[in-house]
């Protein structure tokens, strides 16, 4: 499936010049939607309306023969089988995250940006969205609404979120677990800086109870890369330990070790069926848009 953009969109050093985060999410969705040709996810309505003309290939069930009736065309009842989908956002904002190299936005500002538009984007299809942002345990939860009044909360609470404590994600996805009454889509934003095998072990809880889960992996390109000249001082977000190292003469066993961090992390994603997603925090959001479309439609 590809899409013909008719421009770049918009990225997230460019985001973050708006500050609001209720204009942030507007103009990353709308900014996506308008670089679209006519969308390939049919039963999808990028004008968030109840009804659209009817397309050839539509399934004739879905038709609104009352609407026939008055206006004597046919349209599609946009919503029937899109109400019904729970969306749990759920946002890392320990110490971690704060992380950002020089000309960048930090990986919580990303992970931000990130779940802030996909709240706008499933409130605008009728969706219900859930929040939980978490470092050592879910500090912040609110609970799944639809109505599109909701979305105020959700923006308000990502936007007042700071760095805070360190990452213990595998009791975070057991706790969620326990929360969620109804399958729906986990949507899991974190720099999975924890243990490999707790955080398997958490998410195959989630996939136990029939979620749907998409993880976005988000990683600052110096994380993934190393590429710093001289002797630099690195600091342990989450402890406070410091090292001195000239990074040259790391790099090797650097880029082995984050490789067979991140082929662990995709096989275990892969094996328990989890869309897995690395999102470099210099890269535009037009994946995280089609992952969740591309499920959604799944799910429709």
């Amino acid at each position: 499936m590809t899409l013909q953009r008719e421009h770049k969109f918009i990225d997230p050093i460019l985001l973050s010049k708006l500050k609001n985060m209720s204009l942030v999410a507007r103009c990353a969705v709308e900014g996506f939607f308008s670089g679209m040709h006519p969308s390939p996810f049919h039963g999808f309505s990028v004008e968030y309306s109840d009804h659209r003309a009817y397309q050839a290939g539509d399934d004739p069930k879905y038709l609104d023969w009352k609407m026939y009736g008055r206006s004597q065309k046919l349209y599609i009842k946009q919503f029937l089988q899109e109400t019904n989908l729970c969306a749990y956002l759920m946002l890392d904002s320990s110490r971690s995250m704060s992380f950002a190299s020089k000309d960048c936005i930090s990986k919580l500002e990303y992970g931000s940006y990130l779940a802030a538009s996909l709240a706008y984007l499933m409130l605008m299809q009728n969706d219900g969205v859930a929040l939980g942002m978490f470092a050592e345990n879910i500090h912040t939860w609110i609970p799944g609404r639809s109505r599109r009044t909701h979305l105020n909360a959700v923006l308000k609470a990502i936007q007042d979120c700071r760095p805070q404590g360190r990452t213990r994600l595998a009791e975070v996805l057991h706790n969620l677990a326990e929360r969620t009454q109804r399958r729906g889509i986990v949507i899991l934003i974190s720099d999975l800086l924890d243990d490999v095998d707790e955080v398997k072990r958490g998410l195959a809880h989630l996939k136990y109870l029939k979620h749907d889960v998409i993880l976005f992996h988000l990683m600052d390109h110096q994380e993934l890369e190393l590429d710093y000249e001289g002797l630099v001082q690195f600091e342990d977000l989450e402890t406070g330990r410091s090292v001195r190292v000239f990074p040259k003469s790391i790099q090797d066993t650097f880029s082995r070790n984050v490789a067979q961090f991140m082929e662990q992390v995709r096989t275990n994603a892969h094996r328990s069926n989890i869309d897995y997603h690395l999102m470099n925090t210099s890269e535009p959001l037009d994946r995280a848009f089609m992952a969740y479309l591309a499920k959604r439609k799944v799910m429709g």
